[in-house]
């Protein structure tokens, strides 16, 4: 028997992806094609509504009628395995300069597929012209010529056709889009509706340096002052061009690779072009970006981030010392009275500071400088000294009978634990009642800091980030939650964000039969401030944990404790429920519990602590207590907690 390979309608527009949706790229394509073609220059015409033509004309070396067939209408056509990666430049368009060839994988000529799902190519050379009419098509040939025609024609080129349809670009945008894409080259010109687009350019050079991180790779580093041409701040970071061209979009993120935090002003003011003939072989289709398989990608983002670390302190030196001046002036008294060991430590401790954050606030620097000035007195005895002068008598006694049971660090660790739970109970308490409170980001990581709360079972540190109940949350959730999306962050669980409420899930990992699996599951769902708790919620919570039990997390089928918590519950509505076909085979529960009552549950299964010492806490400033709460969470109490 006989089998024949079809092709699905649409096929082509997938396959070329990004190119056949977004008119921008498509356009960047058929400009990086004329480029390709050896042209001088390329003539855009845009309209200014659906139904009208858009046309790309350049004077490269156009096609003959063989060659259209054999490059052109071969899908995926290896450019460099034919031609070359040079570009075959016509006599008289007096381009002096070598080119490298852009293109590799043959998809971006069908962007006109991106307007309409037929285009009209016209491309002559040695006296002939040939026109082509392309519409897309299915079964044996994903697209198919309707249409040609020859004629005598003199000179060299290619012009595209297309009816728009759809994806109309405005020409201002388009403007600015090609701008950014291409570098300024005299030989090599873009016109959009008779006006040439001023391509990119590099003033305001800083440094200078070309690395070899790696093999034959080669690139030019050039570290550039975006403010001597205004660059916007979406323009600065890292900026891959490729034999003039840029890839993808400029970041200090080279794929994950952090090179400098963008927040810095340093980063803000300055862009890095890296230039490279080397790396063509390693990008996607569509230009968007390196390819995810390019392996030594992270050796070339440490190389960059080398170069970038130097240029950063180099550049930032005078702004160091005129900031450890300043703060020196400042406590110049009190570093008197130091010994000379303690003052060298000190001024090293500065000096690491404005090293690594040459542009740190200056009342930041304040603060850590006076408190490492007070950990060194505190070493020589000076403030050590100064509290027990002013100790109580009660005090005393107390501090005698603790060392005598306790060494210091034990008894440390203990009270910051009590002390940390204590002001976490603290601020929900304060927070829970302010209905204009961003539960979201603020109420939400300090309910899962206490979720020792809903069960001594949950106070444990076996709560690990595990793809299994992410991936059922995302299918459960995702479906529920059509308006808002996960809120993402590797600082935080992903937290999926209704209108009225946002919900989060951790679970506790355990051996089974030598399986790690997951065993439990809190699902915890914050209402918004002032939201009172009705049937209709706790029937929801039923269905997620339905929902999350049959999906099941991994190979396991967890236990599902899921709490709603919100200001008031209505007087009609059950506290608790259990979910599962009976007693035996129950696998879930769901709890309605307002802010007070978990408070008050809180402060219960701390002994009642709070009371007894409540002048520790009253005093506290909401802003200070929440900065040192959400500031610096701890890893295992943020992260997603889940299991196998």
């Amino acid at each position: 028997m006989t089998y024949s390979v079809t092709y699905e309608e649409g096929f082509l527009v997938r396959e070329i992806g990004s190119i056949g949706t977004k008119p921008d790229v498509a356009i960047t394509e058929l400009i990086a094609n004329a480029h390709d073609a050896g042209a001088s220059k390329v003539s855009i015409i845009i309209p200014a509504d659906y139904d009208q033509y858009i046309t790309v004309e350049d004077n490269g070396i156009g096609l003959s009628n063989r060659e259209f067939e054999q490059r052109w209408l071969k899908l995926r056509y290896d450019r460099r395995r034919h031609q070359g990666s040079f570009v075959e430049i016509p006599e008289d368009n007096d381009i002096v300069r070598r080119r490298l060839a852009f293109g590799r994988n043959g998809v971006g000529r069908h962007a006109g597929l991106c307007f309409d799902d037929s285009y009209i190519v016209e491309t002559w050379k040695n006296g002939e012209s040939n026109s082509y009419e392309l519409t897309l098509s299915d079964g044996s040939q994903p697209i198919k010529v309707i249409d040609s025609s020859s004629f005598q024609k003199g000179g060299h080129g290619t012009k595209i056709k297309v009816l728009v349809k759809r994806n109309l670009i405005s020409v201002q945008e388009l403007t600015e889009i090609i701008s950014a894409r291409f570098l300024f080259n005299p030989e090599f010109k873009v016109e959009i509706n008779g006006k040439q687009v001023c391509l990119s350019e590099h003033p305001g050079i800083v440094k200078t340096q070309i690395i070899n991180p790696i093999g034959n790779i080669n690139i030019k580093l050039t570290l550039v002052d975006s403010s001597a041409v205004s660059r916007t701040s979406n323009q600065h970071g890292v900026a891959f061009w490729l034999g003039g061209r840029l890839l993808g979009s400029p970041s200090w993120s080279i794929q994950g690779n952090q090179i400098l935090d963008g927040r810095k002003s340093f980063a803000k003011r300055y862009t890095l072009i890296a230039e490279s003939d080397d790396l063509f072989d390693h990008i996607e289709a569509d230009w968007s970006g390196f390819k995810s398989d390019f392996s030594t990608l992270g050796v070339i983002a440490e190389a960059i981030g080398l170069f970038v670390k130097a240029c950063y302190l180099e550049l930032s030196k005078s702004e160091i010392d005129r900031a450890k001046r300043e703060i020196i002036n400042i406590h110049k008294s009190d570093i008197k009275e130091l010994p000379q060991l303690a003052r060298k430590e000190l001024y090293d401790f500065i000096d690491q500071i404005l090293t690594e954050n040459p542009d740190i606030k200056p009342e930041l620097l304040e603060l850590a400088f006076r408190a490492a000035m007070n950990l060194e007195k505190s070493r020589a005895g000076v403030a050590l000294l100064h509290k027990l002068t002013t100790i109580s008598s009660s005090d005393v006694e107390a501090v005698d009978s603790l060392l005598e049971e306790w060494c210091i660090s034990d008894a440390m660790s203990i009270l910051c634990e009590i002390d940390s739970r204590i002001k976490v109970i603290e601020a929900i308490e304060r927070l829970s009642s302010d209905h204009s409170v961003d539960e979201l980001h603020t109420l939400h990581p300090l309910i899962e800091k206490a979720r020792w709360v809903f069960g001594p079972e949950f106070d444990t540190p076996e709560y690990s980030s595990n793809k299994g109940l992410i991936k059922t949350m995302d299918t459960v959730f995702k479906k529920k939650h059509k308006k808002k999306n996960f809120k993402n962050s590797a600082k935080r669980p992903d937290i999926v964000v209704g209108e009225n409420s946002s919900l989060s899930a951790l679970g506790l990992e355990q051996f089974d039969e030598e399986i790690k699996k997951t065993k439990k599951v809190l699902l915890i769902e914050l209402k918004k401030g002032g939201f009172e708790i009705s049937r209709e919620e706790m029937t929801q919570a039923k269905y997620y944990v339905d929902d999350i039990w049959h999906a099941g997390v991994g190979s396991s089928r967890p236990y599902i404790k899921a709490y709603v918590v919100g200001d008031t519950i209505d007087h009609f509505t059950g506290k608790f429920e259990s979910v599962g076909s009976d007693k035996e085979n129950q696998y879930g529960e769901v709890h309605a519990l307002t802010y007070i009552e978990m408070v008050r549950t809180a402060e219960a299964r701390l002994f009642s602590l709070k009371e007894k010492i409540e002048s520790r806490y009253t005093g506290l400033e909401q802003d200070s207590l929440l900065n040192e709460l959400l500031a610096a969470p701890e890893q295992d109490s943020l992260d997603l907690a889940v299991g196998e």
